[in-house]
């Protein structure tokens, strides 16, 4: 590949995340679990009473979609499930169809043509295209946080039964999961570790899935579930766990969600990506390019995660690779 081509297939990257978000919002994935569909076939039994589907402009984007292996066209026109279209399913473990569907809102999409503010100012352009935080906004726009909700619940639920293997939780009687959403991270862990018992410390607002989520896992009674702001104070617990939070944060808010954790006089636990140094190709070095625009937070490299847990009072033990995306800081 020529530098031409490589930097032509870079800019034109930017169409991909669009062409599979309306084929995960139409549910398309679903559709083909039986037997591969033409486009027209796709659109009749997809169209409800509210929406109709215009059977070429499917076909076009499900041609588009089959050219990077995302779905498969045979020679009849008939379009059916890759192993990467399986991911786009409702109903698999894992599923990425809510994550299709959130990188193409309009929240996390339309901010990036502000990124230069962002560059220029060090804030996030969601502040100044929608006149509030990403969080505040979220708080006031259902659908949407519905979308995000699920999608923090799969797509960041990656690793974690290499994080639970990454640390003997067996020492400790009562782990708090600070900000820990739906309790996904709390369910694997509660699994794995019969005895234990769970904290888990969130908004009022999102207590109601973790209880949800808790009660289809039989495990109600081996959680608290806690409503509480993370920058003021935390429950009593032996350990705490906090996983894919705190870089969502400036330095000053983690420290400050550190050092709450920190009066609780227990060891804490960090499951967050460490971005590695050089050129090396990481998903860390784009996710916090969408800190940065979005949420206002940093991705950060181990030497940063260990200074903010020392700024908080705490000293680094050690840190564990889990897989690609994840490594365990162990601090106390």
């Amino acid at each position: 590949m020529t530098a031409r081509q490589q930097l032509t297939q870079y800019l034109t990257g930017k169409w991909i995340p669009p062409v599979l978000a309306v084929l995960a919002e139409l549910g398309i994935a679903d559709a083909l679990v039986d037997k591969p569909l033409t486009a027209t076939d796709l659109a009749e039994q997809l169209a409800d009473n509210s929406a109709t589907i215009d059977a070429r402009a499917l076909y076009r984007v499900l041609r588009a979609a089959a050219s990077i292996g995302v779905f498969a066209e045979d020679s009849d026109g008939r379009f059916a499930l890759t192993e990467t279209a399986d991911l786009l399913r409702s109903d698999v473990p894992g599923s990425m169809r809510a994550a299709a569907r959130m990188f193409a809102l309009e929240p996390f999409w339309s901010p990036y043509a502000r990124i230069t503010e962002s560059v220029r100012s060090g804030r996030p352009a969601f502040e100044s295209t929608f006149g509030t935080s990403v969080y505040d906004y979220l708080r006031t726009h259902p659908t949407e946080a519905a979308v995000f909700g699920a999608t923090v619940a799969t797509f960041h639920s990656q690793a974690m039964p290499e994080i639970i293997a990454a640390h003997d939780f067996s020492p400790y009687l009562t782990v708090v999961d600070v900000g820990g959403g739906a309790g996904n991270l709390l369910i694997e862990l509660l699994t794995a570790y019969p005895d234990l018992h769970g904290v888990l410390l969130e908004l009022d607002s999102v207590l109601p899935a973790a209880e949800e989520a808790l009660a289809a896992a039989g495990l109600s009674d081996r959680v608290d579930l806690v409503p509480g702001d993370f920058f003021q104070a935390v429950p009593p617990g032996d350990a705490y766990l906090i996983k894919s939070c705190l870089h969502n944060f400036t330095d000053d808010q983690a420290t400050q969600i550190l050092r709450a954790t920190r009066q609780g006089g227990a060891p804490v636990l960090i499951a967050e990506t460490m971005i590695p140094p050089g050129n090396t190709a990481h998903y860390s070095k784009f996710d916090d390019i969408e800190m940065l625009v979005i949420a206002g937070g940093a991705d950060r490299t181990e030497q940063e995660w260990s200074d903010l847990v020392t700024a908080a009072g705490f000293t680094t033990r050690e840190i564990v690779p889990c897989d690609e995306r994840f490594s365990l800081l162990v601090a106390d």
